[in-house]
């Protein structure tokens, strides 16, 4: 009987101790299945009393596959290459594969030596944005194949998966431009980096697209360090925005502003491209491209497999990334009028007094649509609420409408005759199918969508601003046309509810100690159904008026609430409904004047209108 040491058992032993020879002991640890049934109980009883283990390096040699395969990055620490690492390794896992990781630590002249030697024991080699020189590349790849290669183009016989940074800067530096940002920062990554070099190309496409913009290149790299150390260089620029290699090299720099008092974005916007999980928490949470790191390390597993199987995977793979805009981004300080790309702000001197919202993130039973947030006069008054809790479809100042043909643009309960208000799945949708700004002017194209998604109306939409004297004005105006049939516009009103005639270009305060009047008085039984040309607010404790002022050939009747909360609107169906004909248009519009005063009563607004209609051009 063979003794059992402490020594690594080997199959001899194994042999000698089931009395058989090495053969077949062989021949039942890889499973052949013509192996005699009583050999293979013999040699299972001689493994489970040796507690015997094969050597995975012999069975590999055996077999002449390892089942392992090698990944390849520049920095570990980054977190896009351990989002890569993350989706290759729950991939390849499946299939019985594991993954050797090696890490080059940005060290450029050894990195073909550490790939090679990697490759040795395993079976294929992934390279994750090698750094190496084209040439050099190549020639690694006819070595040490198969290969896929992540973040790199190459002229070689490999599986490729590319991010389209082109596009990626591209679109940053738009998002900036659309914040009034003239003059931007590169903070450049690594001098070899693939990467670097297509977002040098992008901003160089933008540069001859936009001569308007400057752009000034900070050598930087590819880690926190870097971007903290790039910071200074960053702000002796004059530059109002830095668009960073990745997201690391933004929090770097995001780390040093802050140490030095600058503020982002009031001072300096800073975006970064990856999106890497920490971007969501930086303070303040970090403007970014989203790349799908854990699908790029799947598909690079899926082109490994087809290259193991003896597959023809050389055709690439190319991912754009997606604009996540957060709170580092924003206005440059000397910006004025409407600016910002999906969610313009309107910024007079260094106050941003409103900001417009698409309306794409409100609850379907809110009937969603574009609507101004966070409105306030020059001296910060709160003029607007959205989503209160006693009305929580009441968007700021929206254009909504409670019945158009059956459909609900206001949100909410509808009220039905003989019922009351009830909860109908009626609600409509405003969707954005164009946006414009140039300075002081806001143009918009909508689609008026119904709750069985067929259009019903298509408007465009005008909003211009201009700034007063000790205010600012702003002008609503909207063309709406009916598309496919008739439309009839109908309110609670027109369906019974007495004095419930809303439906319109409609203001919700917030909640302030206020008074009201019109031409027609000072109470709300007053105003309220008077087709007056104007209604005022003033906001006594606060010192600001707001004056909301009807424009075009018809005055409307008024809905206003002032006891129960602060809203006023021009009504479209006060008592009795609107219809239009297929093809036919109603145009609305609505002027406020937010000023930093109170304006005393009806008099002292009718003398003001005049100087402020002047004053603001609208």
């Amino acid at each position: 009987m063979t003794e059992v040491t402490s020594r690594p058992i080997t199959m001899a032993q194994v042999a000698q101790h089931a009395g058989v020879s090495q053969a077949s002991v062989s021949r039942v640890l890889n499973g052949v299945a013509t192996v005699d049934p009583a050999i293979v109980a013999k040699v299972n009883r001689a493994v489970a009393a040796l507690n015997y283990s094969p050597s995975e390096a012999a069975r590999s040699l055996v077999r002449g596959s390892s089942h392992t395969i090698a990944l390849l990055v520049p920095d570990l620490e980054n977190p896009l290459f351990q989002g890569v690492l993350k989706g290759l390794t729950m991939a390849a896992v499946r299939e019985g594969y594991r993954v050797l990781v090696a890490d080059s630590a940005e060290a450029v002249g050894v990195e073909a030596e550490i790939a090679s030697e990697a490759r040795s024991k395993c079976d294929a080699l992934v390279l994750v944005s090698p750094r190496m020189p084209d040439a050099e590349l190549r020639d690694l790849i006819q070595r040490t194949a198969p290969v896929v290669v992540v973040n790199r183009r190459v002229d070689a016989p490999a599986a490729q998966l590319s991010v389209d940074y082109v596009s990626a800067v591209k679109e940053l530096a738009m998002h900036l431009h659309g914040f009034g940002h003239r003059r931007i920062a590169y903070v450049a990554g690594p001098a070899l980096s693939y990467a670097n070099e297509q977002r040098a190309l992008g901003l160089g496409e933008v540069a001859r697209e936009h001569p308007e913009l400057e752009f000034l290149t900070i050598s930087a790299g590819s880690s926190m360090e870097a971007g903290y150390d790039a910071a200074d260089a960053v702000l002796e620029t004059g530059a109002t925005a830095a668009i960073a290699f990745n997201d690391l090299v933004a929090l770097g720099l995001l780390s040093r502003l802050r140490e030095v008092g600058v503020g982002v974005p009031e001072q300096l916007s800073i975006v970064g491209i990856d999106d890497i999980p920490q971007s969501r928490f930086a303070a303040p949470p970090l403007t970014t491209m989203s790349v799908p790191r854990i699908e790029i390390g799947r598909q690079a597993w899926n082109r490994m497999r087809q290259a193991l199987d003896g597959e023809n995977a050389d055709h690439p793979l190319f991912y754009r990334p997606v604009l996540v805009p957060r709170s580092s981004s924003g206005p440059a300080s000397h910006a004025s009028g409407w600016v910002g790309p999906a969610r313009p702000v309107l910024r007079l001197g260094s106050t941003v007094v409103a900001q417009y919202d698409e309306g794409t993130t409100v609850d379907s039973v809110l009937s969603p649509r574009p609507f101004l947030d966070a409105v306030i006069s020059r001296q910060g008054t709160p003029l607007t609420v959205t989503e209160p809790t006693d009305h929580p479809h009441h968007l700021g100042v929206s254009l909504a409408i409670a019945d158009v043909n059956g459909t609900s643009y206001w949100g909410g309960r509808t009220y039905v005759r003989g019922e009351g208000s009830v909860m109908v799945p009626n609600h409509g949708r405003q969707r954005r199918d164009r946006l414009h700004i140039d300075g002081h002017s806001l143009d918009e194209r909508l689609s008026w969508v119904d709750h069985n998604g067929v259009t019903q109306l298509v408007e465009v939409r005008q909003l211009e601003s201009a700034e007063l004297d000790g205010g600012w004005a702003l002008r609503w105006r909207s063309h709406l046309k009916a598309t496919l049939d008739a439309i009839t516009f109908g309110s609670p009103a027109t369906n019974g509810r007495e004095g419930a005639g809303y439906g319109g270009i409609f203001w919700r305060f917030a909640p302030e100690i206020a008074r009201v009047f019109s031409p027609a008085g000072d109470t709300e039984r007053a105003v309220h159904g008077a087709a007056t040309p104007w209604v005022a607010f003033t906001f006594p404790e606060r010192g600001s008026t707001v004056i909301l002022a009807q424009g075009g050939d018809e005055q409307m009747p008024w809905f206003v609430r002032f006891a129960e909360y602060l809203g006023a609107g021009p009504s479209v169906a006060w008592d009795e409904a609107r219809t239009l004909p297929e093809g036919g248009e109603l145009n609305l519009e609505l002027t406020a004047f937010v000023l930093d005063e109170e304006l005393a009563d009806a008099a002292a607004v009718e003398r003001a209108l005049p100087s402020l209609r002047e004053q603001s051009g609208l």
